[in-house]
């Protein structure tokens, strides 16, 4: 009978086919949260940003499972050294099906995993990594290519082509199994119970991204209406608070703007407002903008955090605001108009 659930090899460093290249120290920052502090009248707070060390494992004869790319070792046993594994169930790992697989002879740097398909865990979980081991790679394998999950590499490839990546370099791993000669892995650079990587990597992906200009543009609304879940339900009433505020606001889709105009526009809108939502990462398209996040509910919300830190990091000024409403069951609020237009004044007051 076969086995229900797969054995684990979370100590690869004690395997005999695996190569453990240290690649990070653990350390932390304190990122300064000034804007939110000064709202709730609080005195001047940090957030500690704490990661682990991180190593680059080198597999041979690995094979890996399912758009996630599911690491398995030539024993059989499944590799999970990344934090973002720890809470998945056995019962989901597939096994592999040996019968019939391909197999990939060159070089690759596995770049899947978890929450792949959305842009908020892509840039703030998984492009740390690529930017992580990218000179390393280079230095061990010249021609290697990069893993990333089915269906996505239009959109990744866009990301990684302007953090160092060739055109042509990425390479969609398939939905079934998959043998590969020479498979290089790192886990998240986080803690099992965190949402962001070293700071430093979100300011080189900045770096990438932001094109200064002058903040000439209008206010931008980051729209949810596209979104299956956790939009605003009142987002023109929103909008219209923005705009008597601010003096203008311009509602954005960024599902139907090219990323070059994402860019753009956010490097130039001196103010950017949004429900939470993987939207919000561009802040790290952004360098001297206010972002203010809103939220449903009475309070902090962990992915609103980050959204939060994540623009402080690149040198933005951010803060979350909350309705104080429930959310209806997919997640979605209202943030009563009076309230919003009272709390935006207060920011414009803070900020100028």
């Amino acid at each position: 009978m076969a086995r229900l659930y797969p054995k684990i090899e979370s100590s690869p460093r004690n395997s005999t086919y695996v190569t453990v290249i240290p690649l990070i120290e653990a350390g932390s920052e304190e990122i300064p949260c000034e804007l939110e502090a000064r709202f709730y009248n609080q005195s001047a707070f940090t957030i500690p940003i704490r990661w682990p060390a991180a190593n680059l494992h080198r597999i041979q004869n690995a094979t890996i499972v399912g758009d996630q790319a599911h690491v398995f070792m030539p024993d059989g046993k499944w590799l999970r050294v990344c934090p973002s594994l720890d809470s998945l169930p056995l019962k989901k790992v597939r096994h592999p099906i040996y019968v019939g697989s391909d197999r990939l002879a060159m070089p690759l740097f596995h770049l899947s995993g978890r929450d792949h398909e959305n842009h908020g865990h892509f840039l703030f979980q998984h492009m740390p990594r690529w930017l992580a081991a990218q000179k390393k790679m280079r230095e061990l394998e010249p021609h290697f290519k990069i893993l990333v999950a089915k269906g996505h590499l239009k959109w990744q490839a866009r990301y990684l082509t302007r953090t160092g990546g060739e055109s042509g370099q990425m390479l969609e791993c398939g939905d079934g199994t998959t043998r590969c000669n020479d498979l290089y892995y790192i886990p998240q650079l986080r803690g099992p119970h965190d949402c962001l990587s070293r700071p430093q990597d979100y300011r080189d992906m900045n770096e990438h991204f932001h094109r200064p200009q002058a903040k000439t543009g209008p206010a931008l609304f980051l729209s949810r209406k596209d979104a299956p879940n956790r939009y605003l339900l009142n987002e023109d009433e929103a909008v219209g608070q923005i705009e008597k505020v601010f003096g203008s606001c311009r509602p954005i889709q960024l599902s139907k703007i090219p990323l070059d105009e994402q860019i753009d526009l956010i490097s130039a809108a001196p103010v950017v407002v949004g429900p939470l939502g993987q939207a919000l990462a561009t802040s790290l398209f952004a360098r001297g903008s206010i972002f203010i996040n809103l939220g449903g509910d009475h309070g902090p919300d962990s992915w609103g955090d980050a959204f939060r830190d994540v623009a402080n990091i690149c040198g933005n000024r951010a803060l979350s605001l909350y309705s104080k409403t429930s959310r209806t069951p997919d997640g979605s609020f209202t943030f009563p108009p009076q309230d919003l237009h009272r709390m935006l004044e207060n920011v414009k007051k803070l900020i100028q």
